[in-house]
């Protein structure tokens, strides 16, 4: 076989596709609908210029959202955080490479690229971002370190996360198995669904499996995308802004001082006294507890946990808005 040949069919065993661009405007709109939410709150902030020094800003963003240095401190944190986070940044831009292909006739998809990226490399990625959710799992229903929020969001997004991958690789292995792909050996992964598949089903069958799974899976893939702006997913958006306009002069270089004697009101007393920044960073709050860890009031026994004030605040500013800005 020659390689430069290699490709597959985009909408094989697929009609009505319309249908799929008809879904993803609905999905659009509601999940533009919670952008906007968060940014009509955080314009009610006061000033802060935190856009200054690009470079250097951007130097912070490769060291703590794309190497995610800080995370990396836990050894298996680090990793699993790491393997859905390059995981879904690699299922995403062959999400991309497929739309161009379909809708625009970029022909990308074809010989060594395809094989080698879209076929090899997103199957092991897709793996991983599995295994990074199993590990995450495993952490918080089997570990339950008492720093983290249980929330039965928190096990949802993750139960979503799997399944979504898992949905992918039984729509690949039934095409690669219905279609007999004389390239899906390059898909280990489908490849290994192809194949049980053929054991158990008949290419009938394998046609109507993947042709409701395909469908299921594009709603709720689309589903997942317009839930995740309103859960703690939206710090992949969030985080990397913050950290983006994260305060570059040292700490304690801009404290004023202070007239304790005719002072009545001591720092900030509403989120009227915020800054956007301020109201950014209540958004970009992962859960994760380290803040409170750390805190020396909470080591030694105090009910005190930054991560639980700082949780307070967002959803004073989310749910109670007008009694939060006045």
């Amino acid at each position: 076989m020659n390689s430069a040949e290699a490709t597959r069919q985009i909408y094989w065993n697929i009609s009505n596709v319309w249908a799929m661009y008809a879904l993803l405007l609905p999905t659009a709109a509601v999940a533009g609908f919670g952008i906007y939410r968060h940014l009509s709150r955080w314009r009610r902030g006061l000033p802060a210029a935190r856009f200054d020094h690009p470079s250097e800003r951007i130097k912070l963003v490769l060291k703590h959202a794309v190497a995610q240095r800080r995370t990396a401190r836990n050894i298996y944190v680090g990793l699993f955080h790491r393997l859905i986070t390059y995981g879904f940044v690699i299922l995403t831009i062959a999400t991309i490479i497929v739309a161009l292909d379909a809708d625009f006739g970029t022909a990308i998809m074809r010989g060594n690229f395809y094989l080698y990226f879209q076929s090899f490399v997103v199957d092991i990625f897709g793996a991983l971002v599995m295994v990074g959710t199993g590990m995450a799992a495993a952490r918080r229903f089997i570990e339950r370190p008492k720093m983290l929020v249980y929330t039965d969001e928190a096990a949802l997004i993750l139960v979503a996360i799997f399944l979504l991958c898992l949905q992918g690789f039984l729509i690949e292995g039934w095409r690669i198995a219905a279609t007999n792909d004389p390239w899906g050996a390059w898909s280990p992964f489908g490849n290994l669904v192809a194949r049980a598949s053929h054991a158990l089903m008949s290419v009938e069958a394998m046609q109507v499996a993947h042709r409701g799974a395909w469908w299921f899976h594009l709603a709720t893939t689309f589903g997942f995308i317009a839930w995740l702006p309103y859960t703690k997913m939206m710090h992949i958006i969030t985080a990397p802004l913050n950290i983006y306009t994260a305060n570059l002069v040292p700490l304690g270089a801009t404290l004023k001082n202070v007239d304790f004697e005719k002072t009545e009101t001591f720092g900030v007393n509403s989120l009227k006294g915020f800054t956007w920044k301020d109201l950014l960073d209540l958004d970009a709050c992962t859960e994760c507890g380290r803040c409170t860890a750390v805190c020396p009031a909470h080591t030694v026994g105090k009910e005190l946990s930054p991560r639980d004030i700082i949780l307070g605040l967002r959803d004073l500013m989310h749910e109670r808005p007008r009694e939060a800005f006045g």
